[in-house]
């Protein structure tokens, strides 16, 4: 027992710690090579298919791949220098941008000139045809280093989105958790009293029953994971053990009806989402009646959802002012507070008066096993 609570509690406080971003943070490596690898690859193709127009493309086509294998190198490079000046303000790195591409240009332009004009010997003008390379150049790694600043943007936004995910993901499932937790202090608190009050009668023998009954209720509760599910029959399980405790204090006032479909007893609900209200129906109609009071729990299926409905029904001659358990307790809030966090819009909690006692509906999506 005591393990699984140390346990509990760590997984607590691991949910509580949102990592570092340099933790969360993906590697701009993979898309700024394919990048890169696509501007290279459609550079080539352009400039090989308007020398197949204009004259015969496929005469350097050897040439021009080895340039492009030392153009994507030099291109890699550009992707370091960038990740080491990533903290740099905006107008930083607009210059290095442009001092990139004008830097990086000469030697591509250069290895360029050496293997497809001076190799073969093609020296008229050499400082023209060198300076022309250059300014191709310049302008194609402009556009590869714009290319991959935005790769850097796109990766940096991606890993902060998956970083607020995580951290909305935590939130919900403390705030699950908080609540679940909520449930069980709220009860004993309750039955504790009940308790006392039998003992203070001189009832000993029905105190010592609730409690042993309590003990058989929390072994189940307590061995439940806060956060996990439960089918719908261990979830009316459950509280037909917290029954049992009350009917003990109320052993001539309290009726129970079940009403489960066989085919709905494998859906899946939050752990003791029942509780609070079951808890309601007794300490406002149970506790408060001379009569009989019957506790009804029914579900059924409404398209992709599950209803539950939780009423108790008192004699005509109890009748009385329901003003009291208006839908606004702790429990009831609770209830639609853990439904919320978890299915959203797509949960509803009514609670309204009926005309022989008051009636709670849930529905929310059905979930199987």
């Amino acid at each position: 027992m005591a393990d699984g609570k140390k346990t509990a509690m760590q997984e607590d406080m691991k949910l509580s710690v949102i990592p570092p971003p340099e933790k969360s943070a993906r590697s701009v490596w993979p898309p700024a090579i394919v990048a890169i690898l696509l501007v290279w690859v459609f550079y080539f193709f352009t400039k090989t298919g308007v020398g197949l127009i204009i004259a015969d493309g496929w005469q350097y086509i050897d040439q021009r791949a080895v340039v492009m294998a030392f153009g994507i190198a030099l291109s890699l490079l550009i992707v370091v220098i960038l990740e080491a000046a990533w903290n740099w303000p905006v107008w930083a790195k607009i210059i290095l941008i442009v001092v990139l591409a004008c830097v990086v240009a000469i030697p591509y332009a250069a290895f360029n000139w050496l293997l497809l004009f001076y190799l073969e010997g093609d020296l008229d003008q050499w400082l023209l045809t060198m300076m022309a390379s250059w300014g191709q150049s310049a302008h194609l790694y402009l556009a590869i280093t714009v290319v991959i600043v935005a790769t850097q943007y796109s990766t940096s936004l991606l890993a902060r989105e998956e970083r607020m995910h995580a951290m909305e993901t935590a939130a919900r499932t403390l705030e699950l958790r908080a609540l679940r937790y909520q449930v069980n202090p709220h009860f004993l608190f309750n039955v504790l009293n009940s308790v006392a009050a039998l003992v203070s009668d001189d009832e000993r023998d029905r105190a010592q029953t609730m409690l042993a009954n309590l003990a058989a209720y929390y072994r189940t509760s307590l061995t439940l994971d806060p956060m996990a599910d439960v089918t719908l029959k261990e979830e009316i399980a459950a509280q037909l053990l917290y029954i049992e405790i009350e009917r003990v204090r109320f052993p001539d006032r309290l009726a129970v009806e079940i009403n489960i479909p066989p085919e709905l007893e494998t859906v899946l609900v939050p752990s003791l989402i029942l509780q609070p209200i079951v808890e309601n129906s007794v300490k406002h109609s149970v506790a408060t009646s001379s009569g009989q009071v019957l506790l009804a729990i029914s579900a059924k299926a409404e398209g992709d959802n599950l209803k539950i409905i939780i009423s108790d029904r008192v004699s005509d001659s109890e009748l009385r002012d329901r003003s009291q358990s208006s839908g606004t307790s702790t429990g009831l809030r609770n209830v639609r507070a853990r439904l919320n966090s978890r299915f959203g819009e797509a949960a509803r909690v009514n609670s309204t008066p009926t005309a022989t006692g008051y009636e709670t509906t849930l529905v929310f999506p059905v979930e199987q096993p």
